[in-house]
């Protein structure tokens, strides 16, 4: 058998001499015939490859080991720059045609008061299929160090355990949420799947399947069945990629609820000045409010809010510098039976965000004798009131909310110390972009009282929004501590806890 002898690298560039030789010869023909008939012919790029195929086809081969001589129009430089170009626009052309019906991803980033959409990786146009179907994915992480220097080292529980008060120093994705979502057979069937988890428990941590699926009543309401946030605070529902620090406040963490599987609607009225987010709930948290919960009285919620100047936008800061004064006014409430419960430390991570009810001390309410030697809270009624007020203008802006929760008819072993328990708090951020859409600073504070004790935070911090985008962002950020009554490890908060609080976040959003 004989091998054939590779090319060597004379004859690929006079290979590739013939090969364009040929192609702009074909054109060159091609043209030819086209005007042979007449100025008012009209043939299209398929006609025209064709009938220069055909012509190839009587053009006598080159020799295999000679070059060939170029065909006179070549010499001529203009005109051979312009049948180049008719090369190069054929070439574009096909290519447009052939990807034309092809679906590309496409990615639409956040605006000054919407956030972002994300890569939308399929969009089925109106009518152009019997089966409508839209699929984004969107999401965020939080890549945070923390430092907790402690001022005391125990604390006593109201039951009257001595707990340590210990020190910390970690890096940790602190949130991974990612999300999908879009419309099904019908513009107006909506779908949202995310999941959600965090490193801050170490690695082997069960990942929150969150979402929904509704119906587009309207352009501005929508209902729908799923695992959502039940609107306690508006602290609560705002996102916590839009947080004016590293995170939410110590008496948001003490007194929200979380999140839980429920029926809501959310919309917007009366031009969108108005809004609104309520439903009914298993729970206050959902980490105890599945087919095992306790009894089958529900969480009612709901959260309204007023924007009468125009569009707020979002979160706190003014990065997007308001020329004209915006405000936003809202109030929220919470009424629920609930079953008292203990998160182990081993399973706290089901959902992040779960919430223990806890007192004013930060004991948790159904610790055995929090409310008296030998009593235990086994249910209880949750009622929360909240209102708030929001304003940004030139750069500067300012949120505050206040919180008020009576927990009552406990049940159990008692007697109970306490029939009823009242706690109230408030939180203050105030913050001034002087650099417009990049440099922000702020200080905020919050506080929470009650029978059983105070708790208190003071700091600020500053933000750089990269790229002049809330979608990149880097936070550094001090607070002071007082006997903390909150506790959740996506917070630097930790019951008892008397001490300084250094962190540093990137909060990258796509």
């Amino acid at each position: 058998m004989r091998i054939a002898r590779p090319p060597t690298g004379t004859e690929h560039q006079r290979t590739r001499r013939r090969t364009g030789h040929a192609l702009l010869l074909v054109l060159f023909l091609s043209r030819v015939l086209v005007a042979q008939d007449g100025p008012n012919a009209h043939t299209s790029l398929h006609d025209l490859t064709t009938e220069g195929a055909v012509a190839a086809r009587n053009v006598p081969p080159v020799a295999a080991e000679t070059d060939a001589a170029a065909p006179p129009f070549l010499e001529d430089p203009e005109l051979a720059a312009r049948f180049q170009a008719e090369v190069d626009a054929a070439v574009e052309r096909a290519l447009d045609a052939r990807l034309a019906g092809i679906p590309r991803p496409r990615y639409i980033p956040a605006t000054d008061f919407l956030p972002p959409k994300g890569l939308v990786l399929h969009a089925t146009k109106p009518g152009e299929s019997d089966f409508p179907f839209v699929l984004a994915m969107n999401g965020f992480l939080q890549g945070r160090w923390l430092q907790l220097a402690r001022g005391v080292t125990e604390w006593t529980d109201s039951a009257g355990n001595v707990l340590p008060v210990n020190n910390e120093n970690e890096f940790n994705l602190n949130r991974v949420y990612l999300q999908w979502q879009g419309s099904i057979g019908h513009p107006q069937v909506l779908y949202n799947i995310a999941l959600f988890g965090s490193t801050n428990a170490g690695l082997l941590v069960t990942v929150a399947p969150v979402g929904f699926v509704g119906w587009a009543v309207t352009k501005d309401v929508k209902v729908g069945i799923g695992v959502t946030q039940v609107p306690g605070t508006r602290e609560w529902l705002m996102s916590s990629m839009w947080p004016m620090g590293v995170d939410r406040s110590m008496v948001n963490t003490f007194i929200r609820p979380s999140y839980s599987p429920g029926f809501m609607s959310n919309g917007a009225l009366f031009d969108e000045t108005l809004f609104y987010q309520a439903g009914v709930y298993n729970g206050i948290d959902g980490g105890a409010a599945g087919i095992f919960r306790q009894g089958t009285a529900m969480a009612w919620a709901g959260n309204t809010w007023w924007e009468p100047l125009g569009p707020f936008g979002l979160g706190y800061s003014d990065m997007e510098h308001h020329e004209t004064p915006a405000i936003r006014i809202g109030t929220s409430g919470v009424f629920a039976k609930s079953p008292a419960r203990l998160i182990a430390d081993s399973l706290a991570f089901a959902n992040p965000e779960n919430t223990v009810v806890r007192l004013s001390d930060g004991t948790p309410l159904a610790e055995p004798g929090a409310l008296g030697p030998d009593t235990r809270v086994d249910r209880f009624n949750y009622n929360l009131a909240t209102v708030d007020a929001g304003l940004k203008y030139r750069g500067w802006s300012a949120f505050a909310e206040y919180s008020w929760r009576l927990l009552n008819d406990f049940q159990g072993v008692g007697p109970f110390e306490r029939t009823s328990l009242f706690d109230h708090g408030g939180n203050l951020f105030v913050g001034w972009c002087f650099v417009p859409r990049s440099h922000e600073i702020y200080a905020r504070t919050s506080a929470v009282t009650g029978p059983y004790g105070s708790g208190a935070e003071y700091g600020g911090g500053l933000n750089w929004y990269l790229h002049q985008t809330r979608q990149s962002r880097l936070t550094l950020e001090g607070l002071w501590i007082d006997s903390s009554p909150a506790q959740n490890y996506l917070y630097p908060y930790r019951a008892g806890y008397t001490g300084t609080a250094i962190q540093a976040q990137y909060l990258a959003i796509f």
